[in-house]
């Protein structure tokens, strides 16, 4: 028997989705576990259910709780904070990268860089500064990563992982999956743990 896999579906634009990137890593080797790095786009889905802000934005009360509870949050955890001055980032071209990075096997190491990059050193997701620097920290050409990742069976890849995070309920990001069970939201993700270790078979 293999070890226990748990899938972390995943948005780049996602605030909450940081608290679960910035410890999933190490959580899963101190326990033996296999993560399947999965990116998709949660704008397409949000849209389908009549979000066509996201979550937050349109809500000026919520969209103040989530940045005062993110505070919070990454301070339970001890995990550093910046607030990114510029909210929502653009995402597109850093899902493909990452959807290339998850196909080719290094989306763990380019996701930690690229949300530690915007999360602490307000360098924002989607800008040149973050994928330039992110990618030069994994010893990759950036030509060639940003080549790779425009081709339409990388784009085509994306499409493909956006629908199919919708047709098997996936609602938000963080999500994970384990054994066909979902639990959504950072602070699903010890239950997310527990199960893996729990039910695997």
């Amino acid at each position: 028997m293999g070890a226990p896999t748990i899938e972390f579906w995943f948005e780049y634009g996602s605030t909450y989705t940081y608290l679960s990137v910035a410890r999933i890593g190490e959580l899963a080797d101190a326990a033996g576990v296999d993560i399947s790095w999965r990116p998709f786009l949660l704008l397409p889905l949000m849209k389908s259910f009549g979000m066509e802000q996201g979550p937050f934005l349109p809500f000026a009360a919520k969209h103040r709780y989530m940045w005062r509870d993110l505070e919070r949050r990454a301070e339970r955890h001890g995990l550093p904070y910046r607030r990114p001055s510029h909210y929502p980032p653009n995402t597109l071209l850093t899902a493909r990268i990452g959807m290339l990075a998850a196909r080719q096997g290094w989306c763990r190491e380019f996701t930690e860089k690229t949300f530690h990059l915007h999360w602490v050193e307000d360098k924002q997701i989607g800008t040149e500064t973050n994928l330039l620097e992110t990618i030069a920290a994994l010893g990759r050409d950036p030509e060639a990563v940003f080549e790779a990742s425009q081709h339409e069976e990388n784009k085509n890849a994306l499409r493909v992982a956006t629908e199919s995070a919708q047709s098997i309920g996936i609602f938000g990001s963080p999500s994970f999956i384990v054994d066909g069970e979902l639990f959504w939201g950072d602070d699903r993700l010890g239950e997310a743990f527990e199960w893996a270790l729990v039910h695997h078979r």
